[in-house]
């Protein structure tokens, strides 16, 4: 029998290896639709599932790692709270930066300097704290200055020298133009 002898209003009377043949068409055409529309995408979803899981996985590791030296960060946690209201102890008050001034007189004067000038400069707003520097220019000799800045390093209050200008003056005596700078922490951020 030839294919243009089929009827196709009824297939029940042809051939079995036209049934078979007409059946495996369809099924193979039903599987390609059913893989094109639903498998294809449901693949593309789980590759996609599949590098959430990865992610996840990582970040869960990570995680896992921090929870498990959650007492360390806790205990480092709170030296650090101790180390830093240390250091903020060590920063002058507004009452103290006052009396900074006087200090610094007093240190220069003990080391046997002659003070030109001792000025304050203009106050610098930072984010978490306030800069107050202090303009300075002494006269003495090398091993006074070095004296100088040796104390107002020991003062209990952070107290920094900047802009350090050293100028020779007549017989051993040395001009230091210098700012001296200290730090009020921001009490509203406490």
């Amino acid at each position: 029998m030839d294919l243009s002898e089929l009827d196709f209003e009824n297939v029940g009377s042809w051939p079995t290896q036209y049934r078979v043949a007409c059946i495996a068409f369809i099924c193979a055409l039903l599987s390609g639709a059913f893989f094109y529309y639903v498998t294809l995408p449901l693949l593309d979803d789980l590759e996609q599932i599949e590098a959430q899981e990865v992610v996840l996985k990582n970040e869960f590791k990570v995680k896992a790692a921090l929870s498990s030296n959650l007492e360390e960060y806790r205990v480092q946690i709170a030296d650090i709270k101790v180390i830093f209201e240390g250091l903020l102890h060590k920063l002058p008050s507004n009452a103290e930066v006052a009396s900074l001034l006087d200090d610094i007189s007093f240190i220069g004067a003990d080391s046997g300097l002659q003070f030109k000038s001792i000025n304050w400069g203009a106050i610098k707003e930072e984010e978490l704290s306030t800069e107050v520097p202090i303009s300075i220019q002494i006269v003495g000799r090398y091993q006074e200055l070095g004296q100088f800045a040796a104390d107002i390093a020991a003062l209990p209050r952070i107290v920094i020298l900047d802009n350090l200008t050293l100028t020779k003056g007549q017989q051993d005596l040395m001009t230091l133009n210098v700012i001296a700078k200290t730090y009020r922490y921001k009490e509203s951020l406490k």
